[in-house]
């Protein structure tokens, strides 16, 4: 079996805001699961699983500030990255939920790729491929 990565957690002040951005980006994923932890080291904390059956984003209350800005150096996660099938709709969905595009990502014959900031400055780069050959959509040298 190849691996592949199921989930990633991540602790927000208000994780109800990045589901709404996430849901807007990404019409297909949904709340596939959600509970709360009473005692979570101090806090009580409420926990969602946002994506498909096959992966998704775990979000938790629970955190106490915003996510330092991506182009700076500090030790952490800098943007986690989705597939998508449509840039230009994802580009064109957040657009009309009211998320303004951070940057897009470089130039490249086989994929396209565009970068936003979630109100908790967390960013999320959203890629479209233009290949489904894995030399062609992997180069790194161009």
């Amino acid at each position: 079996m190849n691996g592949y990565i199921e989930h990633a957690n991540i602790t927000l002040v208000n994780p109800k805001k990045t589901i709404e951005f996430l849901l807007a980006a990404l019409p297909d994923w949904r709340v596939r699961g959600q509970g709360k932890m009473e005692e979570w080291y101090g806090k009580e904390v409420e926990w969602f699983h946002v994506g498909d059956d096959r992966s998704y984003i775990a979000l938790q209350s629970g955190g106490d500030k915003q996510v330092e800005d991506w182009n700076t150096h500090w030790t952490g996660v800098k943007h986690i990255g989705i597939v998508v099938d449509d840039l230009n709709q994802t580009v064109e969905r957040l657009k009309q939920a009211g998320y303004e595009l951070d940057h897009w990502g470089g130039d490249h014959p086989h994929r396209r790729s565009a970068y936003y900031v979630d109100t908790h400055n967390m960013q999320f780069e959203f890629v479209e491929y233009f290949s489904e050959q894995n030399d062609e959509r992997n180069d790194y040298s161009l």
